[in-house]
């Protein structure tokens, strides 16, 4: 009889959500917008940073969320306007994006620090340079910074991050020294590329287009991105310098590189380059994440999505829509995808107590998975509004229409640099030390030079009062001391001569063979010193499979086979 109970009432609840369910008439264009209309208030619900004073305050989203995703709901929010004309959230989005400039207008404000990451600092710029391209309402205070000027702040900022110390190149994951400080991650870079390649379209200024080009070849170097273009996660620096990878893809990876894509597409009128590298992503896209046709993260079929990733559907939606304005070639695969997705996700939209709490696992044929929150919201609210594509208008440029005010050296504050190394001016009394202890020391030169070129300075052959001369040796000594510091005082690490090298398709290691006729060349070339082979030389690449990581090789000259070569760094791009 408990078990009948148990049964009748799973049908009831079932029944209960079908016909609470948002339902929609997909060729309606007003149905399409009174559904996201519908998701946008509900989404808009789990905004909790204003207090009742009308401030906002420190706390945006509830625990367990952080900071980025509120810039992420902005961005949303501003593509709901884009879509629909619905101008309820404006002034609001205006108010929050302000209010998140922080001092120095760049998206860094200081009581956001302990989870401020370049990934979190780019989401709110992204968010801006949407506002910028849709024509959104401009700030109504003719002193707060423009859109357009806010995500030219933060990239000035991220490029001055641009890190060669290890993996010879990439952006961090989090600009300060804190847990996930060692990882140079997609999501990052990919950021970066993105609003690189979109202020180069909406600028025309050409910098901006070599650094979404700098971007890309360095993460296709180190194998973020693969030859199939496949889309991985991350690399650890100081751990393996990118020498392995974290092969797992989630579709907010794939997204910002395949709007990024499209957009130099659109930017070089046409580029078979940039072509070819949209197809490509749009293909991995359309095989790993739509199974069905309906979009799927990974971590959904084990419900072992975090807080973080139940919102990554939102910005593949997002992006593959904006991605057919830029290259309309991708409609064709992109618009039936959205659609499928959409359609599940508005049947999803049957929880909570209103009856429209969206979910998740958007393949549970209409059935609400019990999960709700603000991620859940956003895919839902960009899937559904993506459907609306064809009927807006592609983003305008400052030359097409733009009218965001835009400062092209924005940003470089003292906050936007790493702990140690950060440089403080010098005060005056400073500068007057500095001064005296220049004097100070130009005497004790000329002193030094008066007494070595008297009788008394001489060395009397190889020694002075028994003692032998220092040596003037390049590779010993004191000057062959300080050529091995580094900027801190710590000795550089040396390079094995015989240094692993990771096959990542067969999960395994190898270790290169030595070969004893570069080793005896080096010994008997004078011509090739230690440093000369460290510091000196481009670096060549080479694949290896065709999901392979690039492993980078040193070329060497001096050897008596030119082709003769050195392994030196296993990820990265080459010195510039």
């Amino acid at each position: 009889m408990v078990q009948l109970l148990r049964g009748l009432a799973l049908v009831w609840l079932c029944l209960l959500q079908l016909t609470a369910a948002i339902d929609v008439d997909w060729e309606s264009t007003d149905s399409i917008k009174a559904a996201a209309k519908i998701v946008a208030a509900d989404t808009r619900r789990y905004f909790v940073g204003k207090q009742e004073d009308g401030k906002i305050g420190v706390t945006l989203l509830p625990a367990p969320y952080y900071w980025w995703e509120a810039g992420a709901m902005m961005g949303s929010l501003i593509d709901y306007w884009h879509y629909t004309g619905d101008t309820t959230y404006n002034n609001f989005v205006i108010e929050i994006l302000q209010s998140q400039a922080g001092p120095h207008n760049d998206f860094m404000p200081p009581e956001q620090r302990s989870s401020l990451g370049n990934d979190d600092q780019a989401f709110w710029a992204i968010a801006a340079m949407s506002a910028a391209e849709y024509k959104f309402p401009n700030p109504p205070d003719p002193d707060q910074p423009g859109w357009l000027s806010l995500v030219q702040a933060v990239f000035n900022e991220q490029v001055g991050r641009w890190d060669t110390s290890l993996c010879n190149g990439g952006l961090r994951w989090q600009i300060y020294e804190v847990t996930g400080y060692d990882l140079k991650n997609t999501i990052s870079n990919g950021c970066l590329f993105n609003i690189a390649a979109r202020l180069a379209r909406y600028t025309g200024d050409k910098k901006y287009a070599d650094w979404a080009v700098k971007v890309w070849d360095w993460m296709e170097r180190i194998g973020l991105i693969s030859t199939s273009f496949d889309v991985f996660d991350n690399s650890e620096a100081q751990k393996n310098n990118c020498s392995r990878l974290d092969r797992n893809q989630w579709t907010y990876n794939a997204g910002t590189m395949l709007m990024g894509a499209a957009t130099m597409f659109n930017y070089t009128d046409g580029s078979e380059l940039w072509k070819n590298r949209t197809e490509g992503l749009l293909g991995s896209v359309a095989s790993d994440f739509f199974p069905g046709g309906i979009m799927k993260e990974i971590c959904e079929l084990h419900e072992v999505c975090n807080p973080d990733q139940k919102s990554f559907k939102a910005y593949l939606s997002r992006w593959m829509a904006a991605s057919t304005k830029m290259a309309p070639f991708t409609y064709n695969t992109s618009y039936p995808l959205l659609l499928s997705s959409a359609t599940a996700a508005a049947e999803q939209c049957a929880g909570g107590e209103n009856g429209t709490l969206c979910g998740i696992k958007w393949w549970l044929n209409g059935t609400w998975d019990g999960s709700d929150g603000p991620g859940q919201q956003m895919c839902a609210l960009e899937t559904i509004q993506s459907v609306l594509i064809r009927h807006v208008d592609a983003p305008v440029t400052a030359d097409g229409g733009g009218t965001s005010q835009g400062n092209p050296d924005a940003g470089f504050n003292q906050s936007a640099v790493p702990p140690g190394l950060r440089h403080t001016p010098a005060t005056e009394g400073e500068k007057i030390g500095a001064w005296f202890l220049t004097a100070v020391m130009i005497i004790a030169v000329v002193g030094m030079w008066v007494f070595m070129s008297t009788s008394l300075g001489e060395w009397g052959g190889s020694s002075l009062a028994g003692k032998k001369a220092p040596s003037t040796s390049p590779s010993t000594g004191f000057w062959y001391g300080m050529t091995r510091k580094g900027g801190k005082g710590k000795e550089k690490e040396k390079v094995d001569p015989v240094p692993e090298v990771l096959d990542l398709n067969e999960s395994r290691r190898s270790t290169m063979t030595e070969n004893p006729s570069r080793r005896n060349t080096m010994t008997s070339n004078p011509n090739l010193s230690s440093t000369s082979v460290l510091e000196g030389t481009p670096i060549s690449m080479s694949k290896k499979g065709s999901k392979g990581i690039l492993s980078p090789i040193m070329e060497q000259k001096g050897f008596a086979d030119s082709k003769a070569s050195l392994p030196i760094y296993r990820g990265g791009d080459e010195k510039t």
